[in-house]
């Protein structure tokens, strides 16, 4: 794909700063206030990266799925060092302009977004319209096992893109195989290159700036190809011209560097697959709008089970197409319908899920590494959920990170507490994932107050017949409840959404209590 190189115009929406390429109406293509954050966070969007400072999602929207890369600042150094840099979506904006006027394969851009207070800059956003029909290098190459012609063509494809990227003063700092992807039209192979922020164009790279680049695709695609395949890549990238003692000479070059970076640091590559079986455990009920999302992201285990509380909707039918494993259960409760679930399943070990949730993949990849050596006496795996909700995620307000066991040894576990406040209790000990489940709880203030109302007439249920409830608590604690989400977690940093968020939580235990007074007076 090649970048539309038209005038950029630049507009500002609130704190926000677009540069938009040409025929972009961001209310339109991105959400109504510009903030790529709303497209991020809605339920139907899938993110593919979710670090700290780093997310990648793609959502459907009015112009055609879109890519959103989030970039979020956490140390100081950087917001500083933000002041007088362009951000890495501006940065990454500018090199997808100028790698397609010098002829280089790049997402079609929609958008840079910076949002900055004070100066200093907050988040911001690389938006760009998806690749139809492509894949990443290393997937790409997967695909042609067993098809040496085409591997044939596509090392030499990458040697010749290597090549012209570095005779055009074009540097790359990260130009590994998931950062190539590959589109066939006609037979024809295009290759497109992704993390613009991370390229530099100006001078011709130097040698060592060239075998750090070939490095970065042999430590990745290399892994998985042949020494024929990589003999052909750098014949390609040398040229015609170069002698055989030369590329020798460069492959020599390559392979030690390579070596000396296995010794400093261990590539990561694929996470490896646990040992021993992983089955997700799913109760719902009424949940169309939710499930396929959910069942789609623990697609990985070897057993998933869906128990269904009686639907009336089309969510039976959806965890259908998913598993073959769909119970009903009428309704008993929170705690009793997911024991029900956990029982139900046959592997030793066990995720539970609402349906409201889903996995993210770097959760999958800590999953398979921690129970690829799990120690005996380790019997469950404390998960936080991250919530996405009113166009943000919800880092502040008490809702980060509230670990969950979640995954745990079948027949060491069982469910506890008291609803809707359940909660997974193991024999054994218990430790910690860091990556999140993302928690689709609200969609919108309306289903936020709707849970509210129903979540305190069950814990309203729960609480002892004859309990008094006087003034003080029904204000008191309401009080302290607004402080503590809004004032002590940092409620009140998000703006309006977190005054909503920190009120709607006071309300809740005032709602709890005034349940109990209210029934106290029937008696």
């Amino acid at each position: 794909m090649r970048a539309e190189l038209g005038r950029v115009r630049e507009v500002r929406i609130g704190s926000l700063r677009l540069w938009l390429a040409p025929g972009v109406d961001p209310r339109v293509a991105i959400a109504p206030d510009g903030d790529p954050d709303r497209l991020l966070t809605r339920p139907e969007t899938r993110l593919v990266k979710l670090q700290k400072k780093v997310m990648v999602g793609r959502g459907p929207t009015p112009v055609g799925p879109l890519y959103v890369k989030r970039y979020t600042v956490h140390a100081w150094r950087v917001a500083l060092g933000s002041i007088v840099t362009a951000s890495p979506a501006r940065r990454a904006f500018e090199a997808a302009r100028r790698l397609a006027a010098l002829g280089f394969g790049v997402p079609d851009v929609v958008a840079a977004v910076d949002d900055r207070r004070a100066g200093f800059l907050r988040r911001s956003f690389f938006v760009t319209h998806e690749v139809p029909g492509a894949a990443t290098a290393d997937r790409y190459w997967r695909g042609l096992a067993g098809r040496p012609r085409e591997r044939r063509r596509f090392a030499h494809a990458l040697g010749d893109l290597f090549r012209r990227l570095h005779a055009a003063g074009v540097y790359h700092n990260d130009l590994k195989d998931v950062n190539v992807l590959v589109r066939e039209d006609a037979g024809r192979l295009h290759l497109v290159l992704l993390d613009l922020e991370r390229v530099h164009v100006g001078r011709v790279p130097g040698r060592r700036r060239r075998i750090k680049n070939l490095v970065q695709l042999e430590r990745t695609l290399g892994r998985t190809a042949s020494a024929a395949a990589r003999a052909r890549l750098l014949r390609a990238y040398l040229g015609p011209e170069a002698g055989r003692q030369e590329r020798h000479a460069w492959a020599a070059a390559v392979l030690a560097a390579a070596a000396r970076k296995e010794r400093r640091r261990p590539a990561r590559g694929a996470a490896p697959r646990a040992a021993i079986g992983v089955a997700c455990a799913v109760v719902c009920q009424d949940e169309a709008a939710q499930i396929g999302a959910c069942l789609d992201s623990v697609d990985w285990c070897d057993e998933v089970v869906v128990v269904d509380g009686g639907s009336r909707d089309a969510t039976v039918a959806i965890a259908h197409q998913h598993t073959s494993r769909v119970l009903h259960n009428s309704w008993p409760g929170y705690r009793a319908q997911k024991q029900v679930a956990l029982e139900a399943a046959t592997q030793p070990w066990v995720l539970s899920l609402d349906a409201d949730e889903r996995v993210t993949p770097e959760l999958v990849s800590q999953i398979r590494t921690a129970l690829a050596s799990v120690p005996d006496g380790v019997d469950g795996f404390a998960i936080p959920r991250l919530v996405p909700y009113l166009g943000r995620f919800w880092y502040r307000g008490g809702w980060w990170p509230r670990p969950r066991i979640r995954l745990v040894r079948r027949t060491r576990a069982a469910w506890g507490g008291v609803d809707p406040h359940d909660r997974l209790e193991v024999r054994g000990a218990v430790r910690r994932l860091y990556a999140p489940i993302l928690h689709y709880t609200y969609p919108d203030i309306a289903g936020h107050l709707r849970s509210v109302g129903h979540l305190t007439a069950v814990a309203a249920a729960q609480v002892a017949p004859g309990r008094r409830v006087g003034l003080a608590r029904l204000l008191a604690e309401p009080l302290w409840r607004f402080v503590r989400a809004g004032v002590l977690r940092g409620g009140l940093r998000e703006g309006t959404p977190g005054f909503f968020v920190s009120a709607t939580d006071a309300f809740s235990v005032f709602l709890r209590w005034a349940r109990v007074w209210e029934r106290a007076r029937r008696v």
